[in-house]
Order: C-alpha cells, then structure tokens, then sequence
C-alpha cells in the first residue's frame, strides 16, 4: 500500500467520524435546553421571564398604538412604548441566542482538544 492510499483511506475514516458527529449535533430546542443546564442557568431563566414580560408590554402597547383612538400626545407614548419594549425584547433574545452559541462552541472545542490529545498519545505512542 503505497502512501496515497493510506492517506486516501485515512480521509474515507475521518470522514465517516465527521458523519457521526453532525448525525448527533443538537437542535435548536436541544441547544437551548443545554443552554439552561449551563453555569448561566439562572441568568438565562431571569432573562427568559424578563422577554416574555416585555413580549406582553410590547403587545400591549401595540395595540393602544394602533386600535385605541386617543388624542396624538397619547399615541405618541404609546408608540415609543412599543419601539422600546420591542428593541428590549430582541435585545434579550439575542442574548439569549448568543448563549447558546457560546456554549456550543465550548463543546467543539473540548470536541477539538480530545481530537488532538488523542492524536498526539497516538504519534508519540508509536
């Protein structure tokens, strides 16, 4: 066997190992549910109960904004209500998205590291 083959069938195996981990990437449900097992658990449970508080004002605001008939003063407060509770509301969310993403990358890498470790006990092994 001459050494492109060997490099051939070591792609063909790092390939097949690559198939299993994507297989076993967690979706988005997952991710978020790992995301609340992690050490900002209660921060994200905080942040959780702070959006919905806000999805509801921003409901609440919409609708005074658009179906209330009041003088203009009025739907002027309204409305800058909804344009707030609105940027609070995407700015938690994107918080929350960013989360979870950090803790996704986390786990490439630890992924990443054990990969190498384990590559480096087997060249010095042999």
């Amino acid at each position: 066997m001459n050494i492109d083959d060997k490099i051939k069938q070591e792609l063909e195996n790092e390939a097949k190992q690559i198939d299993k981990i994507l297989v076993h990437d967690p979706g988005l449900f997952k991710m978020l549910a790992n995301a609340y097992k992690g050490k900002l658990g209660g921060w994200l449970i905080l942040v959780g109960v702070a959006t919905f508080i806000f999805s509801i004002l921003m409901f609440w605001c919409g609708y005074e904004f658009f179906f209330v008939e009041r003088p203009l003063e009025h739907k002027l407060q309204w409305g800058v209500g909804l344009l707030l509770s609105a940027m609070v509301q995407i700015s938690l969310k994107m918080w929350t998205f960013m989360e979870m993403n950090r803790q996704s990358t986390l786990r490439e890498l630890k992924r990443f590291e054990l990969s190498i470790n384990k590559l480096a006990t087997k060249v010095n092994g042999n």
